[in-house]
């Protein structure tokens, strides 16, 4: 089959956790006899038509800002990648179009840009869905998006979801995919990187608000006050940065927390996560939580909270792979204070996660996928 990719940014140049789902399937169905495009925008360098690993990605509009200073979606970036997208197909053919929400422009186009091809299978991969929390938070404004979420959710096509909490969200919108395929994990990779010790705590993901890393924080600054002094490590960035910055400094932590930024390769990330004490995960919103998996994998405790919006914790036994604790700082505090001070404790919430980790390898996230494609009527 030829298979097209649709999201709104690209792995590595964006090292999120869609970005990173969408290349390894990409890359596993090329293995897999395929031919696979992403329909991305232009964020490298060169050619606006590029070939890695087997992969084509095209540049369909030229590359910006994903994130306002906000932290929210650039709303101009997604229509412009949604205009790319729309012209594209209008030129080239495919036979199966996977969009991935929340690129939700790009769906809307894939749609009309369809029209009058019967032979062109559309799927739809929801990361998360928002419902209500539009209004939340945008206010009014968020009447238009909430809008646009419901009108992707009753486009005829294959929907599919990428953990059963993304499933529940969709479900509250009037959809159920029947299908949900979560991400895999490659252990091999995990098990020849050398563990770098360099963090106490470790943070990985972008820098915007939902990521809630202020809690992280304030957390760390709890624990200073009881006599500990956790080295703390936060990889990635984003708009969120300065004010944690600014925040380090107001509670004093320069001298323990140290901001890496985006870090290039994957396995200088998971270098730390294997030799990080404990990876702490206080995000408000995840899709999935592809990280909380991978330190599993590397026999890493997590931390992490009890939100309905945090599909992470469902990839968590509490109390016995890690910590799912209710969003405040005092009892994220206890519960790393646990994790750091219990080596005992630390070792055996590690092994029994790395017992426990349940998906498959990318290969099988692959074929999975793959198998959903097969059941679009064309």
């Amino acid at each position: 089959m030829r298979i097209a990719f649709v999201y709104d940014t690209v792995y590595p140049e964006t090292k999120g956790g869609v970005e990173r789902r969408v290349w390894e399937i990409a890359r596993h169905l090329v293995g897999l006899g395929h031919t696979v495009e992403l329909l991305v925008p232009r964020m490298w360098q060169g050619p606006p038509i590029v070939e890695r690993e087997g992969v084509l990605l095209r540049g369909v509009c030229p590359g910006g800002d994903l994130y306002r200073r906000s932290g929210r979606r650039s709303v101009l970036q997604s229509l412009r990648h949604a205009v790319g997208v729309y012209r594209t197909l209008r030129r080239v053919g495919y036979d199966v179009v996977d969009c991935q929400v929340p690129a939700h422009p790009a769906v809307l186009a894939v749609r009309l840009a369809s029209r009058g091809k019967r032979n062109v299978k559309q799927v739809i991969t929801w990361h998360e869905a928002w419902g209500d929390h539009w209004i939340t938070e945008y206010g009014l404004a968020g009447r238009v998006g909430r809008f646009v979420e419901r009108v992707v959710a009753r486009t005829p096509a294959r929907h599919l979801s990428v953990s059963s909490s993304t499933e529940a969200e969709l479900a509250s919108l009037g959809t159920v995919s029947g299908r949900v395929v979560e991400a895999g994990v490659d252990l091999t990779a995990i098990d020849v990187v050398v563990p770098r010790p360099e963090a106490d705590v470790l943070h990985v993901g972008r820098l915007v608000p939902s990521k809630n890393v202020s809690l992280l924080l304030h957390s760390i600054a709890a624990l200073v006050t009881e006599g500990l002094s956790p080295r703390v490590v936060i990889v990635g960035d984003g708009p969120d940065r300065p004010h944690l910055e600014s925040l380090v400094s107001e509670l004093d932590l320069d001298h323990l927390v140290d901001f890496r930024g985006a870090m290039d390769r994957w396995e200088d990330v998971i270098a730390l996560v294997k030799g990080a004490r404990v990876l702490a995960l206080p995000s408000l919103r995840e899709g999935f939580g592809l990280i909380a998996l991978e330190a599993s994998a590397c026999g890493t405790p997590v931390v992490t909270v009890d939100h309905h919006r945090n599909a992470a914790r469902d990839l968590m036994v509490a109390g016995e792979t890690g910590f799912v604790v209710p969003p405040t700082s005092g009892e994220f505090a206890d519960a790393l204070r646990q994790v750091l001070q219990d080596d005992d404790l630390r070792e055996k919430l590690g092994r029994t996660a790395r017992e426990r980790v349940v998906s498959g390898e990318w290969v099988d996230v692959a074929e999975a996928t793959l198998a959903v494609y097969g059941k679009v009527p064309a």
